[in-house]
């Protein structure tokens, strides 16, 4: 399920133009051989939920008061020029002044993913407007059983299907994004995912959970063992509604391999741009590029830092997939996945919590 051709269509002009100068700086004075795709604009690193498989409210827990201001936030997203801003957190609508930034996102001319647990959607709904380019993006890790078990807090994986559903009927764009852990049952994603569409969901994003250095309770998953609940999930579902390209998901399931992009996503929230990736914490630097040059790039990734040993994330990974497409089956894949042709599942749902 891809985004509208339109959007794809900018973003391709915007790698296309962008690259040659990124090979140009690489060469002359340092930095990555490429631009960043999305910004991960993190408004405040407070929430409302202490996830398991969450590293942030941990790794900046003497700064969650903290949070951004509106020109912070614009500076930001002028300095990046990426044509996706993700508006996160913590949780970005306990920053009060959340939907003005997703204004001021909407009007510089960016794809805006407003990424929410869902508990106060229903609250601050009536704060922001229905745009062709803003996606109010839900985490939810499976159904009920589930996702509250992982967040600690009975009823939030129905509140937060009731703000999808709100957010739907009042003409929204919603996507949601799924973490796979090692108890996830597949079978509860895939009940998850047939809720989802009934409520009118446009797409999912999956990805395994990635072990962040502060420790959580929650149980991450190897690369050989994500790959094998991915090839899971496909039997049950297929490839229909995920935002992912079949690149990307064919990584997930070990069917090819990809290359991180770590400069891939960037990411800047109250204590300045983050070093050296989104799920990397090495410090923060006060501008853009600063964090392009002074990152060793060369030393990250799978193979190279043993902290990315088993991240599979799309922030680093999908990226790549451009560069990385090869032959008339790759480009073939690709265009049956811009125009909806997705596979269906073979397999059949078990009952909820069942493995």
């Amino acid at each position: 399920m891809p985004l509208p051709l339109s959007i794809n269509l900018r973003v391709a002009y915007y790698l296309a133009t962008r690259r040659g100068r990124a090979l140009r700086r690489a060469e002359t004075s340092g930095g990555p051989p490429g631009v960043p795709l999305v910004l991960m604009l993190e408004l405040t690193h407070a929430c409302n939920l202490r996830c398991a498989g969450c590293g942030r409210v941990r790794e900046y827990s003497d700064g969650l008061d903290q949070r951004l201001t509106p020109a912070q936030a614009r500076g930001a997203m002028l300095e990046a020029g990426t044509p996706f801003v993700s508006i996160s957190g913590g949780e970005p609508l306990m920053h009060p002044e959340a939907p003005a930034i997703v204004a001021e996102a909407l009007g510089l001319g960016k794809v805006v993913y407003l990424c929410t647990n869902g508990l106060l959607l229903q609250k601050r709904l009536a704060e922001l407007r229905p745009h062709r380019r803003l996606y109010l993006n839900v985490h939810l890790d499976g159904t009920a059983a589930v996702h509250d078990r992982l967040t600690g807090l009975p009823g939030c994986a129905e509140r937060a299907l009731q703000g999808i559903a709100a957010a739907r009927a009042a003409g929204f764009n919603v996507t949601t994004n799924t973490t796979l852990y090692k108890d996830t049952p597949v079978a509860d994603v895939a009940q998850l995912f047939e809720r989802l569409v009934a409520l009118g969901v446009s797409g999912f994003m999956v990805a395994p959970a990635f072990a962040y250095e502060v420790g959580t309770p929650a149980s991450t998953l190897t690369r050989e063992e994500a790959q094998e609940r991915f090839r899971q999930l496909r039997a049950l579902w297929g490839d229909r509604n995920f935002y992912h390209t079949p690149a990307y998901m064919q990584f997930l399931r070990g069917e090819r391999q990809l290359d991180c992009v770590p400069w891939g996503t960037v990411t800047y929230g109250p204590q300045g741009w983050k070093q050296p990736c989104y799920l990397l914490n090495d410090g923060h630097v006060p501008s853009l590029e600063q964090l392009l040059r002074e990152t060793d790039w060369s030393h990250l990734g799978p193979g190279r830092d043993e902290r990315c040993a088993n991240c599979m994330l799309h922030s680093g990974f999908e990226p790549s997939v451009m560069s990385s497409l090869h032959g008339l089956r790759d480009w073939w894949e690709l265009l049956r996945w811009q125009f909806g042709w997705q596979e269906r599942p073979r397999g059949k749902l078990r009952p909820e919590g069942g493995k």
